[in-house]
């Protein structure tokens, strides 16, 4: 519960209270852009971290 809060959750919580923002004053637009753009950005995330997001487990 101590966990501290770094800069990659502080950008990924305003970008889904951004999405649920545009999502209720039906900006469908602006919400399909910030929806890529948090999308590219948990994907860039995980990247980051090292998982292979190219891994389809069929050996």
């Amino acid at each position: 519960m101590g966990e501290k809060m770094n800069t990659e959750k502080i950008v990924g919580i305003g970008l889904v209270a951004a999405l649920m923002t545009a999502i209720f004053f039906g900006l469908n637009e602006l919400a399909m852009s910030i929806a890529s753009g948090l999308v590219g950005y948990m994907g860039g995330k995980a990247e980051k971290r090292g998982v292979d997001t190219n891994d389809n487990h069929s050996n």
